[in-house]
């Protein structure tokens, strides 16, 4: 009975999140807004006891990229939300964590988390299941590299970034053999200046390199949240760049946004 009952909790909220709409953040700027990145199996789903609007859910770390180990998180799931989120029971997921004005480690529909064994309708969406697995390896593969290096990413202005000008437009049908991102740590003083630019990882074609640490170092723009014009101190930030190869057609280009 709890399975079936859980099953049509699953089905009711999945229909209403189409109404729901979540802006789009890249990886490299939702990682230090998170306390605890993972991938991880779900164990076990129960209602919160002290709030109707939670879940708790036990869960199995497979992978812990960020945070300290944990076996129990929430996930906000009020079924008056169209953002409410679900996780089912033996399911892997990518998450990512952030604690609650309680302390609880807790995320939800907005918060990033992708389903790691998703699966497709190959017949209606011939190339999904392909194109949705090689997005959740990209993702992991950056993850694991700022694991291994031990690289911080801290964005302590919560700073966002955009390119001001097409230089990423001239980047096109190049080929790139061995991992898909590049990462590049910028210092920006506090008049919001650029003061440099250090490739921290590049892609493994020297044409590229050169022209694309100009095209980062003259082209990207920066802004806070509120529209400030200063920031308190000097500080750093990592922003990553991210390959795709020709495919049916079309040239490979580089992106800001790691789909």
């Amino acid at each position: 009975m709890k399975k079936i009952l859980l099953t049509i909790l699953f089905i009711a909220i999945s229909s209403k999140l189409l109404a729901c709409s979540c802006g789009i953040v890249p990886l490299m700027d939702r990682i230090p807004k998170s306390d605890f990145i993972a991938t991880a199996k779900i164990i076990k789903i129960s209602p919160d006891k002290e709030n109707q609007d939670l879940h708790d859910i036990q869960i199995e770390i497979i992978d812990l990229y960020k945070g300290q180990a944990t076996g129990n998180l929430k996930i906000y799931s009020a079924l008056n939300s169209s953002c409410a989120f679900f996780t089912p029971e033996n399911s892997e997921w990518l998450i990512f964590a952030s604690k609650n004005k309680n302390g609880d480690l807790s995320f939800g529909y907005c918060s990033g988390a992708k389903r790691i064994d998703r699966k497709f309708d190959s017949d209606r969406y011939p190339h999904a299941e392909k194109n949705y697995k090689k997005s959740i390896e990209l993702k992991l593969q950056v993850l694991e590299y700022l694991k291994k290096s031990e690289i911080q990413t801290l964005n302590e202005f919560g700073l966002r970034t955009s390119f001001s000008s097409g230089c990423l437009k001239n980047f096109k049908g190049y080929e790139v053999k061995t991992d898909r991102f590049a990462l590049y740590e910028l210092t920006f003083e506090s008049d919001l200046s650029i003061s440099e630019v250090k490739a921290l990882k590049e892609f493994d074609n020297d044409n590229l390199k050169t022209d694309l640490l100009n095209c980062v170092r003259e082209s990207v723009k920066v802004y806070t949240r509120k529209k400030e014009t200063e920031i308190l101190n000097r500080t750093k930030i990592i922003i990553g760049l991210y390959y795709y190869a020709s495919e049916r057609g079309n040239e490979s280009f580089i992106g800001q946004f790691d789909l």
